[in-house]
């Protein structure tokens, strides 16, 4: 089954990079951004997600565009009432709105490949997202963290 993730996550992490405003990437460059699991257990989505890291201790600079796309994320997350909203509306909603980063992305060098390991999860978590309660709690754990690494 891993012969199969590995090679889709390839090609998903290809399609990110290349659709953000960047395009001098080359594939080789990115190669390590994908670890596969030095075991034969099965893998998760999350076991081959490269981690976010500082700029020497220091947060990256983002781009206004991106920090706007996290910041109506969040508030796309809070606006949602789990009693009467509608699911696959919030699911378009907030895929709608993680395209637009994707569409808006200016950075260049390190702190984009930093950006790009900071939103994969994202990406992860929208796939199969049904806005339960530990869904939406994790997204917005996550898109909680974008100032710890960004600014």
């Amino acid at each position: 089954m891993n012969r199969i993730l590995l090679p889709l996550l390839l090609l998903a992490i290809a399609a990110f990079y290349g659709s953000c405003g960047e395009h001098t990437h080359e594939a080789a460059a990115h190669a390590d951004h994908t670890t596969s699991p030095a075991d034969s257990t099965p893998a998760t989505d999350h076991d081959a997600l490269p981690p976010v890291t500082l700029n020497n201790g220091l947060r990256w600079q983002a781009n206004p565009e991106t920090t706007a796309g996290i910041a109506n994320m969040v508030g796309i997350l809070a606006a949602y009432d789990p009693s009467t909203g509608d699911p696959k509306a919030l699911k378009a909603a907030l895929e709608e709105e993680f395209g637009l980063i994707f569409e808006r992305c200016t950075m260049t060098g390190e702190a984009h490949n930093q950006l790009h390991n900071y939103l994969l999860p994202i990406h992860h978590q929208l796939r199969e997202f049904e806005a339960t309660d530990v869904q939406r709690n994790a997204l917005g754990e996550h898109l909680a963290a974008y100032g710890n690494y960004f600014e």
